[in-house]
């Protein structure tokens, strides 16, 4: 890593029901509100999973914004992202990790922060984006993950919302 890694996560956004659902209306505005949000982050590469409800997260960034896109095998430890980053250069860049409700704050931990409390995010929640940040500890020579969330697109869990 170095400082001028930059982890962007997310959970995908809001889903049909079924085994391997689609987004909802909303969840597609959410994708572009994720488009949105990010388009001059100079992100450089999108990973997703095997799960539909992932790529159509990052459709519009892929599409609109021409990011190569890398599939990883969703799993909680993150062995397989986090091979596959390393594989394609991706950890002195700006990425983007769309994940799953468990998976993301175990990818968040998994890429050094020490300090994230949450287990899973609410079933509910489809608005939280982390950027996960590295700065060196000279006294050390260590480098330290600092992780910030902020939220985007529509707030989520409005009542009568298909999750």
């Amino acid at each position: 890593v170095s400082a001028k890694t930059n982890l962007y996560f997310v959970r995908h956004a809001e889903k049909e029901a079924g085994t391997d659902p689609v987004l909802t209306t909303n969840g597609y505005k959410r994708a572009g509100d994720l488009m949105r949000t990010l388009k001059n982050k100079n992100i450089k590469r999108i990973y997703v999973t095997q799960f539909k409800r992932t790529q159509m997260t990052a459709d519009s960034m892929r599409l609109q914004l021409g990011i190569d896109t890398v599939h990883y095998n969703a799993d909680e430890n993150g062995i397989d992202l986090f091979n596959k980053i390393a594989a394609h250069g991706d950890f002195n860049k700006t990425i983007l990790i769309v994940g799953h409700s468990n998976t993301v704050p175990d990818y968040i931990k998994k890429a050094g922060v020490t300090n994230y409390p949450q287990a899973n995010i609410l079933d509910t929640e489809f608005d939280n984006l982390f950027k996960v940040c590295y700065t060196r500890r000279f006294a050390v020579g260590a480098w330290r993950a600092h992780v910030k969330k902020s939220k985007y697109g529509v707030a989520s869990g409005v009542s009568g919302a298909m999750q």
